[in-house]
């Protein structure tokens, strides 16, 4: 019992930095006119500040659960927060767009070498699939809490008066420092040292090609679709390029013996691929959803900071309430669960986009973002049970890593086209039919984005996750 309690310990430490990393994706938005306004950056430069904390997050994250194996868990989580604490408090002090989209970078870097962590704990601290399920349902909780939490604190710290800074918005990226700090300390205090026995020595070489070939892939559709269409035509083949030599160089690894970075045995497992497919798609979506949203109800609907951001919190807290019972309904029904959810998603988007058309926001709209939230709590949780479901252990490091990775680099992806697609509607025309027209062609890809994670569901074996008849075998649970 003693043990069962230290694990639970264990996952709320985990879980406070994980819900930490996604507050840092989520209170950028509301914040971005404010820090557009400051530094008077363009549209795709803001754009970036977004998008490159995900690039860095997302180049780091194999690498983050590569480190985890062969150096340890526990050491691995507590420097990524040293630097996370280390490089929000430059984003804080940073004076110039370059600055600070250079320091998100290094921000997402940080979160990169600590988030596959969390889900690698999981997997090794619990071991029945019952506390399993559990333990990523409050995963999925912590997804929801960021989301809210990270969107009401934009709206409320940019509205705050200055106090030791120049602009309010420097408190989104300084409220983490004291939240590492305590962290750090517990942290250090609870958590149990964990790595992979069976690891060998570090692949340098792949780690600099597969963040190399990342770095550039985003960089190129977020930057180079926005200002020079030379620089894409060079960057995004190179980036290819690179990204299918580093797939080489693991499978000659792997013939040789020699422990690869990202192991070609991951995709032999058609859970795993099937659910990194959905898992890829449905980030594309929420991602962009949440960027665009908190433009359009500022820009479009005149809405303050404060204002837009207590809206969005509706969502965070439909997924928060749906999550507290989604563990247990997926438990008994399966992936019908899974494809309701996506439903109900597809509905909101539809009905949000009739309700904006009178540019007002009512109690429907509050309603109906809320059931937008409780469909994600009923499907972001269940793909990462579904990606690592009967993963061999010395496989978690690495298929948490690869899972995070899709995560982060489609949530940027939808970003960058999405956003490109918003913008191309909306600029120089803040204010007027355009910026309506920009979210209707935006929530078409948002659409779009659910009927492909829809369409692999429907092909998912029923058995990939248990049903009520599977249950009943062991009432005493």
């Amino acid at each position: 019992m003693k043990d069962k309690n230290k694990n639970w310990i264990q996952l709320a430490i985990l879980l406070l930095v994980h819900l930490m990393t996604i507050v840092d994706i989520f209170i950028v938005n509301i914040a971005i006119p404010s820090i557009q306004k400051d530094m008077q950056s363009s549209d795709s430069m803001t754009q970036l500040v977004v998008a490159m904390y995900m690039i860095g997050f997302a180049s780091f994250l194999i690498i983050g659960g590569k480190a985890g194996d062969y150096y340890g868990r526990k050491n691995t989580f507590i420097l990524g927060l040293v630097f996370f604490m280390i490089s929000s408090a430059g984003c804080g002090f940073a004076q110039t767009p370059g600055l600070l989209i250079f320091l998100r970078f290094t921000q997402g870097v940080s979160a990169g070498f600590m988030s596959p962590q969390v889900l690698s704990y999981i997997q090794i601290l619990f071991n029945e699939h019952r506390e399993r399920t559990y333990a990523m349902g409050w995963y999925g909780i912590a997804i929801g809490a960021g989301t809210m939490l990270g969107q009401f604190l934009g709206g409320f710290l940019v509205e705050l008066k200055p106090v030791f800074v120049e602009q309010a918005w420097q408190y989104i990226f300084l409220i983490n420092i004291p939240v590492c700090m305590v962290t750090i300390i517990l942290a250090r205090s609870y958590l149990s040292p964990s790595k992979n026995v069976g690891s060998y020595e570090m692949d340098y070489t792949s780690a600099c090609m597969v963040c190399l070939g990342l770095v550039m892939l985003i960089f190129s559709l977020t930057f180079g679709l926005e200002q020079n269409s030379s620089f894409i035509i060079i960057s995004l083949p190179l980036s290819c390029a690179i990204l299918l030599l580093f797939v080489f160089r693991q499978n000659i690894r792997k013939s040789k013996n020699k422990e690869p970075l990202l192991d070609p045995e991951l995709f032999k497992n058609r859970n795993f691929n099937l659910a990194i497919s959905a898992a890829a798609l449905f980030m594309m979506m929420l991602d962009a959803y949440f960027y665009i949203l908190a433009l359009y109800l500022q820009r479009g609907l005149g809405l303050s900071p404060g204002h837009a951001g207590y809206f969005i919190v509706f969502q965070g807290a439909g997924f928060i309430f749906a999550s507290l019972f989604s563990a247990r309904l997926v438990l008994y029904f399966g992936k019908k669960i899974l494809i309701g959810g996506l439903l109900m998603i597809m509905l909101t988007l539809i009905v949000q986009l009739v309700l904006f058309y009178f540019r007002t926001v009512n109690a429907a709209g509050y309603i109906v973002i809320a059931l937008h939230g409780s469909g994600v709590a009923l499907v972001l949780p269940s793909l990462a049970t579904i990606a690592l479901k009967g993963m061999p252990e010395k496989f978690t490091g690495n298929a948490s890593g690869v899972y995070s990775t899709v995560q982060q680099l489609f949530g940027a992806l939808g970003i960058a086209c999405t956003g490109r697609i918003f913008y191309y509607f909306t600029e120089n025309h803040y204010g007027d039919q355009s910026l309506y027209t920009g979210l209707v062609y935006s929530t078409c890809v948002h659409v779009l984005c659910l009927t492909g994670v829809l369409i692999i569901l429907v092909s998912v074996s029923t058995s990939i996750l248990p049903k009520r008849r599977a249950l009943k075998r062991h009432p005493d649970e």
